[in-house]
């Protein structure tokens, strides 16, 4: 048996996936043309999942609806132009594009607040961990494995994936020369970063093919812990004689003292401080967040018959314990997992009804 494509097979093949590439595209664009959410607008959807940092939402919402704007009537003023050549209309669409650079403690809701306006919008969204880079890819990887991962949550479509955002978390850990530690590949790493934020023509090299790829509509959002920031910024302030909240007065030199480059934080004009989420904050998102993990096990155990309940004053618990972690959000699955663990095993299948947990029950399952 001959398993080999005929040549006709593989041109009707390959018609298919070039059909289905250019609706993907068409589609993509007229998604961003018609974009027309307010800032406003985009806050109010973001309140839906992500509790409390109300400065950074507004910040973050109105970024990210700018830009998008932007780039929809860029997009139509190069439709009409090119006689609705999308390829062309991309290359040529300008805009001036507002990077982002978040700050704060680790699961204060940095990467979540922007999954979730990226979601909102409808791109292509993407998360790296700079901390698996290095300079050369040696070690780790380089940034040019940021586009190609781009590429693949964009379905292969260069087209679409260059509308898309880019979340690049722990930024903070390739500075160099900075107050905290010294790594000698960051310098690299950065200055490898700078290209791609910048937003030029990128090559990429995936098995015998070459994709050209442009980052020049892509939306960076970088955010990182950066401890111990705060008393760099209060120095200079009482160098300058300033008083007030250090947050309020954060500048680029700033971050050039902690160790990152100067010209990769000229790259990132909008930057925001997030807060560490405070108990009542916990708590918060355990009640109203829609993505809420308490409730994900309230609907897990629901599907077995089990009404899972939680009194405030266990609630209260969960929150302060979580805050004790330091992990923000991310602890919250921890310990409401501990306090569970036990009756999702023994309970489906053995018991329908009500399960009422309270402090009292907290304490015996977390001793």
């Amino acid at each position: 048996m001959n398993d080999r494509l005929s040549d006709e097979k593989r041109q009707l093949i390959e018609e298919k996936i070039r059909a289905q590439r250019a609706q993907q595209t068409s589609e993509a664009v007229q998604n961003i043309i018609e974009f027309n959410q307010t800032p406003a607008d985009l806050k109010a959807q973001m309140d839906r999942f992500v509790i409390g940092q109300t400065k950074g939402k507004k910040v973050i919402a109105t970024a990210i609806a700018f830009h998008y704007k932007r780039l929809a009537n860029a997009l139509k003023e190069a439709l009409i132009e090119t006689g609705g050549d999308i390829d062309i209309a991309l290359r040529t669409a300008k805009t001036p594009k507002a990077n982002i650079l978040l700050v704060g403690p680790t699961g204060c809701g940095k990467t979540y607040s922007s999954a979730t306006a990226s979601a909102l919008v409808g791109v292509p969204f993407i998360e790296e961990d700079l901390t698996r880079f290095s300079e050369v890819g040696y070690v780790g990887q380089n940034a040019n494995d940021i586009l190609v991962d781009l590429l693949l949550i964009a379905g292969g479509n260069p087209h679409v994936a260059q509308m898309g955002i880019v979340y690049l978390d722990e930024i903070d850990k390739i500075a160099t020369d900075g107050v905290a530690f010294k790594d000698v590949s960051g310098k690299g790493v950065q200055k490898g970063l700078l290209k791609l934020v910048e937003g030029v023509e990128n090559s990429i090299e995936i098995g015998r093919e070459r994709i050209l790829l442009s980052t020049r509509h892509v939306l960076f959002i970088a955010g990182g812990a950066y401890e111990n920031l705060d008393q760099l910024v209060k120095k200079r302030m009482q160098k300058q004689n300033y008083t007030g909240d250090w947050q309020d007065y954060l500048l680029s030199e700033d971050l050039v003292s902690f160790g990152m480059e100067r010209q990769l934080m000229g790259r990132f004009p909008v930057k925001i401080v997030y807060d560490a989420l405070t108990s009542r904050d916990l708590r918060r998102i355990m009640t109203r967040s829609e993505d809420s993990p308490l409730l994900a096990y309230v609907e897990d155990l629901r599907a077995w018959g089990i009404e899972l309940k939680f009194t405030d004053a266990a609630l209260s618990e969960v929150a302060r314990l979580a805050q004790r972690e330091g992990t923000g959000a991310r602890g919250l699955t921890g310990i409401l997992h501990r306090v569970l663990i036990e009756d999702m095993y023994d309970l489906p299948g053995n018991y329908t009804g009500e399960l009422v947990v309270d402090e009292n029950y907290m304490q015996a399952r977390l001793r």
